[in-house]
């Protein structure tokens, strides 16, 4: 003889144990309300690049006060951060930055981008990382806080 346990409802459902949802008429899962969600969540408050120059000169260059979206580092006098190196191509690398974070991204440079001793194409920038540009050291450094409410 066969069991009901799975014999097909009129209603083409299989017969299961009743669900904490059905008892209490609704579903239980948890809404998370979106301002609960995002005030925990750090925001950048403050980027910058510090050029690390041999003669201790260094710049230090804030990504947010600088022109545009964009921030373009090379060799020419139309980059928005310009290092005056021949291994440094005229348009180098390209700082932007897309939902709270910076990126860096090569642009078809002759001697690459080096982020933390890794050659990359594109990545997400994070505080103290060491860039590279044709034998430039650069620090990218980022002071966050927690988003307000």
């Amino acid at each position: 003889m066969r069991s009901n346990k799975n014999r097909e409802t009129p209603n083409n459902q299989v017969n299961r144990a009743p669900q904490e949802s059905d008892r209490l008429g609704f579903s239980t899962t948890r809404v998370i309300l979106r301002g609960k969600f995002t005030e925990e969540v750090p925001s950048a408050e403050r980027a910058y690049l510090k050029v690390l120059k041999e003669d201790g000169q260094n710049e230090v260059f804030e990504l947010r006060s600088l022109s545009g979206t964009d921030v373009i580092i090379g060799r020419t006098p139309d980059c928005t951060i310009r290092l005056t190196v021949d291994s440094v191509s005229r348009k180098h690398a390209r700082v932007t930055l897309r939902n709270d974070e910076y990126h860096i991204e090569d642009m078809n440079s002759t001697n690459g981008v080096y982020v933390n001793g890794v050659k990359v194409v594109k990545c997400v920038l994070r505080d103290n990382d060491q860039i590279e540009i044709g034998g430039v050291k650069i620090i990218f450094n980022e002071e966050k806080a927690l988003k307000a409410k």
